[in-house]
């Protein structure tokens, strides 16, 4: 069985995966550094040089092999990855999706203290990055909501949101 966590960038995804894996016994892949892995470039690499276009047709392209992979996975998906595509539909009979739902000012937070460089945010104040969280999530809201299980995870730790879909999707 495949699980599918989506979700906006900074939810908890990988995090959440990690934890969900372990408690499931199924392996644990990071969609992004499958990406970075096989392109031997990191994201931001192949955004600053082919672009974000490109760098969905690439996600789409490993998203399908991951899911031709033999063995349970959690799978721990781009903030992005569930919107392009049609890649939701895709996850959707592929395996069971988990959309990680959190509030704009938990995410704006995570996003601020976040030491990770991405793209998609480069140059952006913590004004201009709320009303980007804003925006991106209305644009996204129907692919999200799309997911077979919603979780609202702003308040609970990665090991009880881990033990909660565990517990909805047996």
């Amino acid at each position: 069985m495949k699980i599918f966590l989506i979700g906006f960038m900074s939810s908890g995804k990988t995090t959440v995966g990690m934890e969900l894996s372990k408690v499931l016994g199924y392996y644990f892949l990071d969609l992004d550094e499958y990406i970075e892995t096989k392109h031997k470039r990191t994201i931001k690499q192949i955004f600053e040089t082919r672009g974000e276009e490109h760098f969905r047709i690439i996600e789409n392209e490993a998203l399908k092999e991951v899911c031709s992979f033999n063995g349970d996975f959690v799978i721990s998906s781009g903030g992005g990855t569930s919107c392009f595509y049609n890649n939701i539909d895709y996850m959707n009979r592929h395996g069971i999706t988990v959309y990680l739902r959190l509030e704009v000012f938990t995410l704006v937070a995570r996003l601020v203290e976040s030491k990770i460089d991405r793209p998609l945010l480069w140059g952006k104040t913590r004004e201009e990055l709320n009303d980007y969280i804003i925006r991106v999530l209305d644009e996204r809201k129907k692919y999200y909501e799309k997911a077979q299980i919603i979780v609202d995870a702003d308040s609970l730790e990665p090991t009880d949101l881990a033990k909660m879909i565990t517990s909805m999707i047996q």
